[in-house]
């Protein structure tokens, strides 16, 4: 799972750098601490889906953009490393489950 949590911190903290957003304006906007928002970057944190949502909102990206395969680096994010092909990615069954997670949460707020 930690793996997991690194592929999704490694893209967040590239859509953000891409952006031109440093990460104590990031961990600003999102009301965070900056040691916080390094930790989700780094996957040694989880992220909310309360904070993907804003930080979407702040990015100005789609949800899709932290899921889909955009650098083609070699980490992978499966157990099983010799089927990702050097790419980046997000196992089906995830994704799913991400997808009801988003879809049942309130976003009243936001």
């Amino acid at each position: 799972m930690q793996d997991k949590f690194k592929v999704l911190g490694h893209r967040v903290k590239y859509l953000r750098m891409d952006k031109g957003i440093s990460q104590t304006k990031m961990a600003e906007l999102l009301d965070l601490s900056q040691t916080n928002l390094s930790n989700m970057e780094a996957g040694r944190t989880a992220i909310t889906t309360q904070n993907l949502f804003k930080m979407s909102e702040i990015l100005k990206c789609n949800m899709a953009d932290f899921f889909v395969d955009f650098d083609g680096g070699a980490v992978s994010a499966t157990s099983d490393k010799g089927n990702t092909q050097g790419r980046q990615v997000i196992e089906l069954e995830d994704a799913v489950q991400i997808l009801k997670l988003l879809k049942a949460v309130d976003v009243k707020g936001l």
